[in-house]
């Protein structure tokens, strides 16, 4: 038992001496120097008077933000705020497609709020407008062998364009006489191993 209360009275002794140092203040000292500077310093010097501090306990209010209030108009408008966007979901961008007959998928995905109406979209490969109507996806026919860039822009039923998808870049790639490709319909390699 006597470790035991050793330990308490250690414990208790360490807790006292924190709650004496915790409520002591610190001392401050002024000092004028031979040359007329003023030292002020917390350790006591020859010719240093002491500097008597008073505690100023400051309570400060919370910062709180204040938001502008919007007039009724004003925050329905703001409601009533259009927001659109479109990508091309597939193919990715800088895919490599491989068709001999130049066939291509794509796909893409809007986002709107606020739109009144249906949304309509066209495709353009390269500059020239592939597609044009409702749905989300075409398959297009006949694209020769290369590099192809598409976006697709989509319009509000009054015709006013709300966005347009980023340029997707395809690379179409198609067998040839002097470089035969992976022979799709039959899974085989054209003569090559």
């Amino acid at each position: 038992m006597q470790p035991l209360l050793r330990n308490v009275f250690f414990v208790l002794a360490i807790v006292s001496l924190l709650f004496v140092g915790a409520n002591s203040e610190a001392q401050v000292y002024r000092k004028v120097l031979e040359d007329g500077t003023v030292v002020y310093t917390d350790q006591k010097q020859e010719g240093a008077e002491r500097i008597n501090i008073n505690t100023v306990t400051s309570d400060f209010a919370p910062v709180t933000r204040t938001e502008p209030e919007l007039t009724p108009q004003e925050a329905a408008e703001a409601n009533e705020e259009v927001s659109a966007d479109v990508e091309i979901v597939r193919p990715t961008h800088e895919e490599t497609i491989r068709d001999n007959l130049g066939r291509l998928n794509v796909v893409w995905a809007e986002s709107v709020r606020n739109v009144r109406g249906r949304v309509s979209f066209e495709l353009y490969v390269d500059g020239q407008m592939s597609y044009q109507g409702t749905a989300r996806s075409v398959s297009l026919e006949g694209l020769n062998r290369g590099e192809h860039r598409l976006h697709v822009r989509m319009y509000s039923e009054q015709g006013a364009e709300l966005a347009r998808s980023d340029t997707t870049v395809i690379y179409m790639h198609q067998a040839s006489i002097l470089n035969p490709a992976l022979n799709n319909t039959q899974g085989g390699t054209s003569g090559q191993n």
